[in-house]
């Protein structure tokens, strides 16, 4: 497949949604944190109510793609994140914070995967697993370059200043980049057409049994995900794991990712979006066990053992977030669709930080590890279950 301009600028604009209105917060917030006084605690407390508050809008965002484009929708978000940084760079108080916090999280799928997924389907229609693979491709940088770009800007500007440097980003590079994406999307038969209105489908029993399955598959493997994106490094200490391992770990989860994206690229051919689905949840669900051999000794291979069994589980569920809907279902409606899932994943994924903190610190790191390694384990069986034939 030759890269489109299209697909590529996706890419950039998928990195700079996550940069700016997710990985963000994580150096931005501790800031804020400190200049008001506030505890770390309430902070990322906020952030959580307003991951919650993606999941409503999830649903609603699905709608409106199917309706109006996700061409549209894009070009909406730019604008609404532009809008939300800003404003988070004049706040003055703790409500105002929290307010601007949930609206930001409220519009972030609109410049997210789910918002791009949905235009490369519109555009591609089956044919679009190449270029979901490729956007994922790009935009699996986006931590690699926002973290430390941060960090840097801070070096020699305020937080607030920093806010307005990440909403130019959305105005002066996302939004045009956005706006010149294709109007033309393409019916199911592969035509290419004006957009056609938006049907309400009513759900078969087949239907429903796979986006069952399908929803519970994405939601235990955002809950593990964000889990351990948010309490690896707690967890590794507790395990015993010197600081220098435990980094050493989290640092290659990136090149994993990365790495499984691109065979997943280059050999597409051989592998059907079910298959791709099965190995990704086996993978991921294979590295928390390695993880878990930490309680019998806290040795280095087990932890670099897990981070490349993970990494690469993880990298391969973004891919698959995107393909496995397009595979059972379609573009009919594709926006709807992953509007619905997207809500039970960002729920569990919302809930799954604070609920490992609480085992980890009430009953210890096995029965934290315990519960990461089940709920892998119902990744895995939904997707066996719902692939099976």
């Amino acid at each position: 497949m030759k890269a489109s301009p299209a697909t590529i600028g996706l890419g950039v604009t998928m990195t700079i949604g996550y940069g700016t209105l997710y990985y963000s917060f994580s150096v931005l917030a501790p800031e804020i944190a400190r200049e008001f006084g506030w505890g770390q605690s309430f902070v990322f407390g906020v952030f959580s109510f307003g991951l919650l508050a993606g999941a409503i809008a999830a649903p609603v965002l699905g709608r409106l793609v199917d309706r109006y484009g996700a061409r549209l929708i894009l070009c909406l978000g730019s604008i609404a994140a532009t809008v939300s940084l800003v404003m988070f760079a004049v706040m003055q108080n703790a409500w105002q914070f929290a307010a601007i916090t949930l609206f930001a999280e409220f519009v972030a799928l609109a410049v997210q995967y789910d918002a791009g997924f949905a235009a490369l389907a519109q555009t591609h229609g089956r044919q679009a697993r190449a270029h979901i693979t490729l956007v994922t491709l790009i935009a699996g940088f986006a931590s690699t370059i926002f973290w430390p770009l941060l960090q840097w800007l801070l070096t020699w500007m305020t937080w607030r200043d920093v806010y307005l440097v990440l909403a130019a980003m959305n105005l002066m590079i996302a939004l045009p980049i956005h706006l010149a994406l294709p109007r033309a999307r393409i019916r199911e038969a592969g035509i290419e057409n004006t957009p056609e209105p938006a049907v309400d489908v009513p759900l078969d029993g087949d239907r429903r049994r796979r986006m069952v399955l399908m929803a519970t598959a994405f939601a235990a493997g955002g809950f593990v995900m964000s889990a351990v994106g948010a309490t690896l490094l707690v967890l590794m200490r507790d395990l015993g794991y010197a600081t220098a391992i435990a980094t050493l770990a989290g640092s290659l989860i990136g090149p994993s990712q990365v790495t499984a994206r691109l065979v997943e690229y280059a050999r597409r051919n051989l592998f059907a979006p079910p298959l791709t689905a099965v190995i990704a949840a086996l993978a991921m669900a294979l590295g928390m066990v390695l993880l878990a051999g930490a309680l019998w000794a806290p040795l280095a291979g087990f932890a670099i053992a897990f981070a490349i069994f993970y990494g690469a589980g993880q990298g391969l569920t973004s891919i698959v977030r995107g393909v496995l809907p397009l595979h059972y279902f379609g573009t009919a409606g594709y926006g709807r669709t992953m509007g619905s899932l997207a809500s039970a994943r960002i729920i569990a994924s919302a809930i799954a930080p604070v609920s490992v903190i609480w085992l980890n610190e009430a009953l210890g790191p096995p029965a934290a590890l315990g519960a990461l390694i089940a709920v892998s384990g119902v990744a895995v069986v939904a997707t066996l279950v719902l692939t099976r034939r």
